[in-house]
């Protein structure tokens, strides 16, 4: 997903300095609830068919982790028309290349294929939105399929308990402190009855948002969008909002591990909601540019080439979430210099309070520049533009913030970023050292 929003962070910017629309899009509601938004694009007849719904891991009840993702597992199972294992079949007769995603705050489901099939991808999305049907089984296999990925996933990166470690010592006893996966004694803990309460109170038209993408006119896609999930019957949605983080506070997580090649040191910051914010965010955006967008920004500047003192460094800040941001730094530091952890993390604070020092009008329009020019259009992909309507719909944004997001990065001033970063320095923050197994014990 991070790439994914790197992407569309990179593309708005560019399609800003050209139009103060960023798609010719068409947004329509139907009587049951159910948000469209049709994004033209008819340089090829293609099309990206996404249905996404508000509902993810941070909506689960706690103790039943997992179960979000372990329904979208079960959504290719059977439904009442369409038999056990049919679905993937008559995508592939289709044509269609067709996947899922669970993240905290969304679900989404998507196929990508020739315009003239999106009649049938409709037919069998809008099916299994309400008519899903699956047996203990069926559930089973599911589950036990979906415990595997999870050891796969921990397995197969050295770094993942490290990385979820930090996350919950950042988040507190919020949801977004748990893996989207959930633990691996709750996905065994999870019951038929979790899987099948948790589809029928969420999949409903009215807690879902259909985005059209490619060679197709609005008035076409209102037919079809009406004529298969118009009829749909809405679900009285009761989903509590995450629980907000509590007791939360400076903290150090230093964990040596197995299979780790190098040190790596991060320290991540957690600020309120992109709504609380408000324009804010466009200040913390561009801070995150100028300090590590790169190797030309600040801090590759100063410790990768000047000092070499470390081999990368980057910065980031996330905001496409219902929850909290969270603006992040990280170093992986050059191994020929000896390592003592005091002395790194004061040589990564100095360059940061240097980069902040050397932080002028000039270099902030040079900051802004880089991140407009050079940059192709997301429009000339319509999965890519699927992807941001999606994701930004779905978590508080709308399709106004998309087009004037160019114009609101360019009004960002000096001052903006000078407050966040001083707004930065005062939010709770968690530092993490993940370190070589050998290494345990010697860090100084």
């Amino acid at each position: 997903m991070k790439k994914i929003l790197l992407v569309i962070t990179i593309y708005l910017l560019a399609a800003g300095q050209v139009s103060a629309k960023l798609f010719k899009t068409t947004e329509f509601t139907l009587e049951n609830g159910m948000p469209v938004v049709v994004i033209e694009n008819h340089k090829a007849p293609i099309i990206k068919h996404m249905v996404w719904y508000t509902i993810g891991a941070v909506d689960e009840i706690r103790g039943k982790g997992g179960v979000a993702h372990l329904l979208e597992h079960l959504m290719f199972r059977g439904t009442q028309k369409v038999k056990d294992g049919e679905f993937n079949r008559q995508m592939t007769e289709l044509g269609a290349e067709s996947n899922a995603f669970t993240s905290y705050d969304v679900t989404a489901y998507h196929q990508f294929a020739d315009v003239s099939k999106l009649e049938a991808l409709m037919a069998l999305e809008a099916d299994r939105m309400r008519h899903l049907a699956f047996d203990q089984k069926a559930f089973d296999a599911e589950q036990k399929i979906v415990y595997q990925e999870r050891q796969q996933v921990v397995e197969n990166n050295p770094a993942a308990p490290f990385n979820e470690k930090l996350k919950l010592l950042l988040w507190a006893n919020s949801p977004y402190g748990q893996p989207v996966t959930g633990q691996n004694d709750e996905i065994m803990a999870l019951k038929y009855e979790d899987a099948r309460d948790f589809y029928q109170q969420y999949y409903a038209p009215n807690n879902a948002l259909l985005v059209l993408s490619g060679d197709i006119e609005p008035a076409t896609a209102q037919q079809l969008a009406e004529k298969y999930y118009g009829k749909l019957p809405i679900s009285n949605i009761q989903r509590a909002e995450p629980k907000e983080e509590t007791e939360v506070f400076d903290a150090t997580l230093e964990m040596a591990l197995p299979n780790i090649q190098a040190v790596k040191l991060v320290w991540q910051y957690l600020l309120p909601k992109h709504q609380t914010l408000g324009d804010e965010i466009y200040a913390y955006e561009v801070l995150a540019e100028y300090l590590g967008g790169g190797e030309t920004s600040a801090l590759y500047r100063d410790l990768v080439i000047g000092q070499k003192a470390a081999v990368t460094v980057s910065a980031d800040y996330h905001y496409v979430t219902r929850g909290n941001t969270v603006f992040s730094v990280s170093m992986l530091p050059d191994n020929r210099v000896p390592f003592e952890k005091i002395q790194m993390l004061q040589t990564m604070q100095s360059a940061l309070e240097q980069a902040m020092t050397n932080l002028s009008p000039k270099v902030l329009e040079q900051t802004k520049r880089k991140m407009l020019a050079d940059l192709v259009y997301i429009n000339d992909n319509p999965e890519e533009a699927a992807y941001l309507v999606g994701y930004m719909l779905t978590n508080g944004f709308s399709l106004e913030n998309l087009d004037t997001y160019a114009d609101k990065i360019s009004q960002v001033t000096l001052q903006d970023v000078q407050k966040a970063y001083q707004k930065l320095l005062s939010a709770p923050k968690v530092t993490g050292i993940l370190l070589p197994e050998n290494m345990k014990g010697n860090a100084q």
